[in-house]
């Protein structure tokens, strides 16, 4: 990262921010004497990742029927939020 502009990685974390995969978790003082925020990232991330590793038929074979109910419910329920906004 000895390369990377300041404005790079400033556009890029505020971008994620606002899409909700991380969140500001405190500010500390740097030795420079500056203020510099740390960023944690959030659940949303975590499942993004944890979606992105898993082999979904995999999954849906392992999972029981009262797993596949909640998670179908939940997904039917973000579905209709979407469509009608």
């Amino acid at each position: 990262m000895k390369y990377t502009y300041y404005g790079n990685v400033n556009k890029r974390v505020r971008a994620l921010q606002q899409l909700g995969y991380v969140k500001e978790d405190k500010v500390k003082s740097t030795k420079a004497g500056f203020e510099a925020t740390e960023y944690e990232l959030t659940t949303r991330t975590h499942l993004a990742l944890m979606l992105d590793s898993t082999n979904l038929e995999d999954l849906l074979n392992r999972m029981d029927e009262d797993v596949a109910s909640e998670i179908l419910a939940a997904i039917a329920t973000l579905t209709q939020s979407v469509e009608t906004e």
